[in-house]
């Protein structure tokens, strides 16, 4: 028959333990004597052996023997009530049974503990700024551009020989020497005589002359020639300003009061400007005039030192 894997290992055991379990109760037995006789012993060291009844040393001994067993069952109930590690070492314990944790307090309970509730931050009220208050942009009044002093001929911008929005009608006539060159003016808003007469460009006073005439050297050859005037407000060399008083309208060496208007270029340079003869059309305040006796008479509005 063929045994099992470590069989003849148990088998060898048990042959090997029968020995000692004989002397451990042969052992067992004789130590049961001793106790048993103990008390008897101890009577008989004390002195009391002789006089005890065979009833009191039956009582001691009965009395030793439970005192034995109680002490016994109470080393059981202790070595029960204790615990081992695995390394089977005693664990201490505590009075309840149970085992305290290393600082001898008992083991927290593990509590669960709600999360903290999400709080919703309040939304920041914003300030009130006042908004920079953007400066007021006063739109400029257009400034029309100046005039033009001179002409792409050369001649200065010549203008109405009359204050500003003053109307005057250009005439002339057939005998006048050379008729689209020479002209008469006339006030159409008021009296023509005693009307002030005024620089028609800035200058320098050439001479006076005759009939109540005064003539304005412009520069670059130019001139201008104004006659009939009842009074002359400038002497010779004297400057003038664009606009500034001469004279006033008269009738003087003619029989109605008008002003008589000639431009003059010195076409030969001799530094004089001589009339008839160096007489142009004139251009007065951009435009040019060539009259004739037997035209329609324009009014046009005064633009000096507008």
């Amino acid at each position: 028959m063929r045994r099992k894997p470590g069989q003849h290992r148990a088998e060898r055991r048990r042959g090997q333990s029968g020995p000692f379990r004989r002397i451990a109760v042969t052992a067992g037995a004789a130590a049961l004597v001793v106790g048993a006789a103990s008390p008897w012993v101890a009577a008989y060291k004390a002195g009391r052996f002789g006089d005890a009844t065979a009833d009191g040393a039956t009582t001691l001994a009965a009395d030793s023997v439970g005192h034995q067993v109680a002490t016994s069952r109470e080393r059981e109930r202790d070595r029960a009530s204790r615990s081992y590690d695995r390394h089977g070492h005693e664990t201490p314990t505590s009075g309840d049974g149970r085992t305290p944790d290393a600082t001898g307090s008992p083991t927290p309970t593990a509590s669960r503990t709600a999360p903290p509730t999400a709080t919703a931050k309040p939304t920041p009220t914003p300030h009130a700024t006042k908004a920079a208050s953007k400066p007021t942009v006063t739109a400029k009044a257009k400034v029309p551009a100046p005039a033009r002093t001179v002409l792409a001929d050369g001649r200065p911008n010549f203008q109405l020989p009359v204050a500003c929005g003053t109307h005057l009608e250009f005439t002339t006539y057939a005998g006048h020497a050379p008729e689209d060159k020479k002209i008469d003016f006339f006030n159409e808003d008021g009296e023509t005589r005693g009307t002030v007469v005024r620089a028609s460009a800035a200058g320098v006073v050439s001479k006076l002359s005759d009939p109540g005439g005064v003539k304005l050297d412009h520069g670059n050859g130019w001139y201008t020639l104004y006659l009939h005037m009842e009074e002359r407000d400038v002497q010779p060399g004297q400057k003038v300003a664009l606009g500034q008083r001469i004279g006033l309208v008269g009738s003087v060496g003619t029989g109605i009061a008008h002003l008589h208007y000639e431009q003059i270029y010195d076409s030969n340079h001799d530094g004089w400007g001589a009339s008839p003869g160096e007489i142009t059309n004139p251009v007065i305040q951009g435009v040019k005039y060539a009259l004739h006796e037997s035209d329609h008479f324009p009014v046009v509005a005064s633009t000096n030192s507008c």
